[in-house]
């Protein structure tokens, strides 16, 4: 520990002398094997004490890169100037260089071709490098969430989220980030989740009340200078509580956009006060625009000037960060074109394939823990696949079907399959849901569900003169012959019909439905001719003994014949 502090001690005062530390020396001071956070904290919060900036690389360095001059080639002093004596062959030579760049080929105007080159160009990372990286995303992380957090805004809206979380009324695991290697367990987390929001919610309290005594004009200085030291430790005691929580960083960056929109209206009313005059109107104007930045100190609990500084450091640390992410995982793209390879002609368009492969990769950024000891290459694999798989499982498909229902269907697929090696025969659904003891329902279900379909445009054959959907049998469709005999059997109707008186012939049209296919009862046939119900039972059966008649009957007979 003794050693330990003593390293700690000569790596500060270098920055303080230098004015800057890079993560080079950072990385020094941390090597692979012992790396703890507490050791992490303690060295950034020395740092921010002390005001040093961590950069990439020394400016003493880079400069000399710069400053130093190319070495003179000593055979191009002693060669003679021919330049004049050559012009003609220069100006040959010029001639046939301008032709070969037209000449030249144009850029491949195919996307896949494009990235794959661009990519290409990217050099691969080492086991050092993804290690240096790893850690300089964590330095820059911690460096944006002190820098933010302090910010008693800040620290208010994330006190809320954590009382959300402690009531259940956000899910514990998308919020709270667990990891092993920090010992930051969910049940460590949430042992202390109860003390840490009362403390936080008294600091809160506190904080407020200071800072009204600091903007009062009437506090004295001594006073002034006290609850300002208290005010200053206030925030940083908040600020390790709430890290012992380990909320995730994708709950605290919308706070950076929330507070830039504040400072930016506290500095334009700043600039505005410094413009206005003398008259009543800017008197008024004036006044209006104090209390307004009165509200917004009261809120943020800075002044404009604090705010904005501290606006510029996070969003530099942000955008560290963010680049040092892009960093590691740009290094291992190849990785994510050899995986979506494996997965071609499954739905999918192989630059798709990429995009979503990617996304699992910076997913994998994110979730990288360096202290396990594995490369980030293997880590990211698993990320990479899940991502593409749960793509083509998604989106693969004409008709979607939800992800949970693709591992079940997988499940019973592997199922038929080792059946069908053991019985030598297509598995029966019972037998599927023996083997994998899941409800026969269920697998019928399932494997109706997991059909793909198939277009009824698809052309067959190699002619492709014909579709799939013309070898389908329609069902609706009627039968030619039995639609011929019905239409001459309807003719025949009607010229028997013909023979009977108008009254005979409607009635025995509306009572056996041969108007609209509805047959109308006695009462709704007396309704119509303003008859009683027997008056058309009388008429119907005169109709029909007339149409019973052999003289009108044989010529129906041959239909007879045929429905039999």
């Amino acid at each position: 520990m003794q050693l330990m502090d003593q390293e700690l001690s000569s790596l500060i005062s270098r920055g303080v002398q230098d004015g800057f530390l890079t993560y080079e020396d950072v990385n020094a001071y941390l090597p692979d094997e012992d790396v703890s956070p507490e050791k992490l904290d303690r060295l950034l919060l020395a740092i921010e004490r002390k005001g040093i900036q961590l950069i990439d690389s020394a400016p003493a360095k880079a400069k000399a890169k710069l400053i130093r001059a190319p070495e003179p080639n000593v055979a191009e002093m002693r060669r003679p100037n021919l330049k004049a004596a050559d012009s003609f062959e220069g100006n040959v030579e010029g001639e046939t260089l301008a032709a070969a760049a037209i000449e030249m080929p144009k850029p491949s105007d195919d996307p896949i071709r494009m990235y794959l080159s661009q990519m290409a160009e990217i050099p691969l990372l080492t086991r050092e490098e993804e290690i240096a990286l790893a850690k300089k995303i964590e330095i820059t992380r911690k460096q944006f969430r002190r820098t933010l957090l302090e910010s008693d805004y800040a620290m208010r809206a994330t006190v809320q989220t954590l009382h959300r979380v402690h009531s259940g009324e956000l899910p514990f695991d998308r919020t709270i980030k667990v990891s092993l290697t920090e010992r930051l367990t969910k049940e460590q987390i949430t042992a202390r989740m109860p003390h840490n929001l009362r403390t936080l919610d008294v600091l809160i309290r506190q904080n407020k009340a200071d800072f009204e005594l600091l903007v009062r004009k009437s506090t004295s200085p001594r006073l002034k200078a006290e609850v300002r030291r208290r005010f200053i430790s206030n925030r940083r005691k908040c600020l390790e509580l709430v890290e012992e929580l380990s909320l995730r960083s994708r709950r605290v960056t919308p706070l950076l956009k929330h507070l830039e929109e504040i400072s930016k209206r506290m500095n334009f009313i700043r600039a505005r006060l410094a413009e206005l005059g003398n008259d009543a109107v800017s008197r008024d104007e004036a006044a209006d625009l104090r209390q307004e930045q009165r509200e917004l100190m009261l809120v943020t609990q800075e002044s404009p000037t604090s705010l904005h500084n501290r606006m510029v450091k996070a969003r530099r640390h942000f955008e560290e960060y963010e680049a040092t992410k892009r960093q590691l995982s740009s290094g291992n793209l190849r990785l994510v074109v050899s995986i979506a390879k494996k997965y071609r002609n499954r739905g999918m368009s192989f630059l798709d394939l990429i995009q979503e492969g990617n996304t699992g990769l910076m997913r994998a950024v994110d979730k990288y823990e360096y202290r396990r000891g594995f490369k980030f290459s293997t880590y990211a694999t698993w990320w990479i696949r899940q991502a593409i798989t749960r793509a083509i499982a998604d989106q693969a498909r004409t008709i979607r079907i939800p992800v949970h229902m693709i591992d079940v269907l997988s499940k019973l697929r592997q199922a038929q399959k080792s059946l069908m090696q053991d019985f030598k025969r297509e598995p029966t659904y019972e037998e599927i849901s023996k083997f994998t003891e899941i409800p026969l329902e269920e697998v019928r279900r399932v494997m109706d569900i997991g059909r793909h379909p198939v277009s009824l445009d698809r052309p067959v054959g190699e002619g492709e003169d014909s579709s799939f959907g013309e070898f389908i049998e329609d069902g609706d469709s009627h039968n030619p012959v039995r639609s011929a005999a019905s239409s001459i059997l309807r003719g025949k109707i009607d010229e028997l019909l013909k023979t009977l008186t108008y009254r005979e012939r409607e009635i025995i049209r509306l009572r056996y439905g041969l108007v609209d296919g509805y047959s109308y009862t006695l009462e709704e046939c007396g309704r119509i001719f303003k008859v009683t119900r027997e008056r058309v039972r009388q008429i119907e059966a005169k109709a029909v003994a007339k149409l019973q008649s052999p003289s009108r009957s044989d010529r129906l007979a041959a239909f007879l014949k045929t429905a039999a």
